[in-house]
C-alpha cells in the first residue's frame, strides 16, 4: 500500500496486531474503517476471544462520538451481538450493498434505477426484520457503529421506519 500511494505523503502505515494497538492512545481516532479484519479474526481458532479483544481495542482508540465502520459478509445474526458485547458501540446502523453487477445479471437490458445500497432497520434485538428478503445472498453488510458521546448514553437500534428503541 505504501508503494501504491506514494503520491499521498499524508498517509502513514503501521503493521501490528489489531488485538493490541497500544501504540495509539485512548481516543486517538475519529473513525476506524474495517474491511475484512473482523472477518479474518472470526476464522481463527480463538475466534470469539480474538474478535472481542480487537473490538475492545477499536473502542479504546475511538474518541467519544467516533465511528467504527465495518464492511463484512457477516449478517446481523453473526455480527450485531458481537458488536454490542464490546460495550462501546451504542448505536448501530445497517446498510446492505449487493455485489457489484448483481442487478445487471438479472436486468436483461431493463433500466433498474435503484440505489446501490439500502439502509435496513434492525429489529429490537438487532436482527433483520422477519419479512426482509435479501436480494443478493453475497451482499456486503455495512455496519455504522457510533461510540457514545457520554458514558450514560443508552444502547439503541434503529427499529421500524426510523423509530429508535433504547434500553439502559
Amino acid at each position: 500500500m505504501r508503494e501504491k500511494h506514494v503520491d499521498i505523503p499524508q498517509l502513514t502505515y503501521f503493521q501490528m496486531d489489531v488485538r493490541d494497538m497500544s501504540l495509539f492512545g485512548d481516543g486517538t481516532f475519529d473513525c476506524v474503517l474495517d474491511k475484512g479484519t473482523l472477518d479474518a479474526m472470526m476464522c481463527g481458532d480463538d475466534a470469539p476471544l480474538g474478535a472481542s479483544k480487537m473490538l475492545a481495542e477499536v473502542a479504546r482508540i475511538l474518541r467519544p462520538g467516533g465511528i467504527y465502520m465495518l464492511i463484512t459478509y457477516g449478517c446481523p445474526k453473526e455480527r450485531v451481538q458481537l458488536l454490542y458485547q464490546s460495550g462501546s458501540h451504542k448505536k448501530i446502523e445497517l446498510y446492505i450493498m449487493p455485489t457489484p453487477g448483481y442487478q445487471l445479471k438479472w436486468s436483461k437490458g431493463v433500466s433498474l434505477a435503484q440505489p446501490i445500497m439500502e439502509e435496513v432497520s434492525l429489529t429490537v434485538d438487532g436482527q433483520l426484520p422477519p419479512d426482509y428478503v435479501l436480494k443478493d445472498p453475497e451482499s456486503h453488510f455495512i455496519y455504522i457503529c457510533k461510540k457514545p458521546d457520554a458514558a450514560n448514553e443508552a444502547n439503541s437500534v434503529v427499529a421500524n421506519e426510523g423509530e429508535t428503541i433504547t434500553s439502559k
